[in-house]
């Protein structure tokens, strides 16, 4: 036998009822709650706005004020954003306190340290790239077209930014070097008309005539195309090792007028072609592999001599 609950229409209708109260109630008092604090919204819109003109007032009064100073056009701008976002977050720090009477200024100044140790410590490389991208271009360590020397690369400077600088390489290649490399490293830096030292080794055999080489490789190298007469170039010998007599060839040429390795070339092939006229016989200044064709195994030269 199946009985029926004659209330259940009735609670469902309560229930109904009640919801509906509740809705309107929470609606009700949500918007009460914005119409009160519209005043306070509105105050603090005016605030933001007032920061956000004196953020822009004060940019363009540092870039006026600077326009005669010895600093480098883009750290002008950069220190100018710098001083404007600085405006404008204090702007809306002010903002939030108007809006929100009960969040103290000092909760939010201590919110935001917290914040920025984390981000500070997640992004230090950048921190430190930018911050060293700024003393560079505050003190002008170096300029574009001056050729740097920087841990294992080197390169004509092509561009100086906040973050990064770019080289050109001899062999026209661009690398991007992060700027606290180049501020946190030696750098041997010559200016964009400087003249640049080229080295060249070579090895000859004991039975040859060393002045006569030594004369034939300087007359090579005065002729090769990009090479400048003063400082003239030089040769020495740089060490008598087991295969042979090595001979370091010391020139220079203009950064600006030539290509490093255009030269360098030039040089190679006059020496080599003047020696050989001379019959003096050039020797490897490195382990050099020949390969059995009988078996397909390579073999190890004896004459092994470390590269000075």
């Amino acid at each position: 036998m199946i009985f029926q609950n004659t209330n259940t229409p009735v609670k469902i209708i309560e229930s109904a009822t009640e919801v509906k109260n509740v809705a309107y109630s929470s609606v009700d008092n949500l918007v009460k709650s914005f119409i009160e604090q519209l005043p306070l919204v509105a105050a603090g819109i005016v605030v933001l706005f007032f920061f956000w003109l004196l953020a822009r007032i004060i940019k363009g009064a540092f870039l006026t004020a600077s326009n005669h100073a010895k600093l480098d056009y883009r750290l002008r701008i950069l220190i100018s954003r710098l001083i404007g976002v600085a405006v404008f977050v204090l702007g809306i720090f002010t903002a939030l306190t108007v809006v929100i009477p009960s969040l103290r200024f000092g909760d939010l100044v201590a919110g935001l340290g917290f914040t920025s140790f984390i981000v500070g410590f997640a992004t230090k490389d950048i921190l430190n790239n930018l911050l060293s991208g700024v003393l560079i271009l505050w003190k002008e360590t170096f300029k574009i077209g001056d050729y740097i020397f920087v841990k294992d690369r080197q390169g004509k400077v092509e561009y100086i930014g906040v973050r990064a600088t770019t080289l050109r390489m001899d062999d026209g290649e661009k690398i991007l070097m992060p700027n606290g490399d180049m501020y946190s490293n030696a750098l041997t830096i010559r200016g964009a008309d400087a003249e640049r030292r080229m080295k060249l080794k070579i090895s000859i055999g004991y039975n040859a005539e060393i002045d006569q080489a030594k004369a034939n490789i300087l007359k090579a190298t005065r002729e090769a195309e990009g090479v400048v007469g003063e400082p003239s170039p030089n040769v020495y010998v740089t060490d008598l090792a087991a295969a042979g007599v090595d001979l370091s060839i010391y020139f220079w040429i203009k950064t600006d007028e030539n290509n490093p390795m255009a030269v360098f070339d030039r040089v190679a092939m006059g020496i080599k072609k003047i020696l050989g006229e001379s019959n003096i016989e050039l020797y490897p200044t490195s382990p050099v592999v020949v390969k059995d064709a009988g078996d397909g195994h390579s073999s190890e030269e004896e004459n092994k001599r470390e590269d000075l």
